[in-house]
């Protein structure tokens, strides 16, 4: 089952990267409480396995090398063992500041999404 949801995961950023899929779909911690909701509506064994998906999520996403996550150090932990000395600090720092900021920008548009996927967007305009 872990691996199903590990394929789905991968199919589903490909998609998002190579354009086949809206980055709407993306969805932060509001639409996982969200969705939480609607899956214990179901029963615990549903909940259960949503859970045990968005866990399986994170920890595949928390392996990425994007520098700041732990696949980022694992990434020049490998840099450094076939170069056989480390990056140099300033680029680790220059590195390091970029993935924050990726992620800062990922964390503002799943919040963005979240909030138009509750209808905040729609109530401020008045559509």
């Amino acid at each position: 089952m872990t691996g199903r949801i590990l394929r789905s995961t991968v199919e589903g950023l490909g998609q998002i990267l190579s354009g086949r899929r809206s980055t709407d779909e993306l969805g932060g911690p509001l639409r996982i409480a969200k969705v939480s909701g609607e899956q214990f509506s179901l029963g615990w064994p549903v909940l259960i396995y949503f859970i045990a998906g968005v866990s399986i999520n994170l920890g595949f996403i928390n392996l990425l090398p994007v520098p700041l996550l732990d696949g980022g150090h694992l990434f020049f932990y490998a840099i450094e063992a076939i170069r056989r000395r480390p990056v140099a600090p300033n680029v680790q720092e220059w590195a390091f500041r970029a993935g924050l900021a990726a992620i800062l920008a990922l964390m503002v548009m799943v919040t963005f999404n979240d909030l138009g996927a509750f209808g905040l967007w729609k109530a401020l305009t008045g559509s």
